[in-house]
């Protein structure tokens, strides 16, 4: 995968949840996607598997915790 790829998907992934768009999220992370949030106090925090973990972990998110989206200012690759 080229660098320029990576960042078009990084991009892509911020403007997913910019939108609110769980199934843009999902089709850009693997199946098999393994994400650990670390923290012992925090709602989202675990380690979430699969497209089913993510999407859990979003939908928890999106319910349980208040966040504000901010646009990052550039991607360096």
């Amino acid at each position: 995968m080229s660098t320029g790829e990576n960042v078009r998907i990084v991009k892509d992934f911020f403007a997913a949840i910019g939108r609110g768009d769980e199934q843009g999220l999902l089709a850009l992370a693997a199946e098999d996607i393994e994400w650990i949030i670390p923290g012992e106090d925090w709602p989202l925090a675990g380690t979430h598997r699969g497209h089913a973990g993510l999407a859990k972990v979003l939908q928890k998110a999106s319910n349980e915790v208040e966040m504000t989206y901010l646009a990052p200012p550039e991607f360096v690759a």
